[in-house]
């Protein structure tokens, strides 16, 4: 065989298993070998007046929402998993959406956590539209973002929830 029948072969073997690869990533969830870092110390105050803080968060697997609105649609999450909604533009808020533990505090603290401790721009937060469901190991580690206006996402959060709970 020639030398370029070789590389060509050589290259149709790479590009076969680099889609395999993948198909594979996007119908499974790897969930667990994925990191996006730790979240931070950080101190809010829930609907009834109560603190809710890092320690809160560590011990359960969370799906985390940055919204301006309390009553925001939240998907359906397996029990067992929390469900939070921080409010990126209200300190007075209600418990609308019962779905979710909502919590706030002042904008440049929510806008710090968002930034450094999630990894979210700070047009995103401004802007409000759009901004990821954020899965939240129960060690405290961030395991994935998730457009909310996208079917794709929310079975693919569906999926990393399971696995979470399952080997977690």
């Amino acid at each position: 065989m020639k030398k370029e029948g070789i590389i060509a072969a050589g290259w149709t073997f790479l590009a076969l298993c680099i889609g395999i690869f993948l198909i594979a990533r996007e119908s499974g969830s790897n969930v667990q070998s994925i990191y996006y870092g730790r979240l931070p110390e950080f101190h809010l105050i829930d609907a009834q007046g109560n603190n809710f803080n890092y320690n809160d968060i560590i011990g359960k697997i969370w799906v985390v929402q940055f919204s301006n609105d309390p009553s925001a649609d939240f998907p359906e999450i397996p029990s067992g998993v929390g469900a939070l909604t921080i409010l990126t533009n209200s300190t007075q808020i209600n418990n609308i959406n019962n779905k979710s533990k909502i919590v706030h505090s002042d904008k440049m603290s929510i806008f710090q956590l968002g930034i450094e401790g999630f990894h979210l721009t700070e047009k995103l937060l401004e802007e409000g539209d759009s901004i990821p469901f954020i899965l939240v190991d129960r060690t405290g580690n961030i395991r994935g973002y998730y457009q909310p206006d996208k079917e794709k996402d929310i079975e693919k959060m569906s999926r990393d929830i399971d696995s979470l709970l399952q080997f977690s």
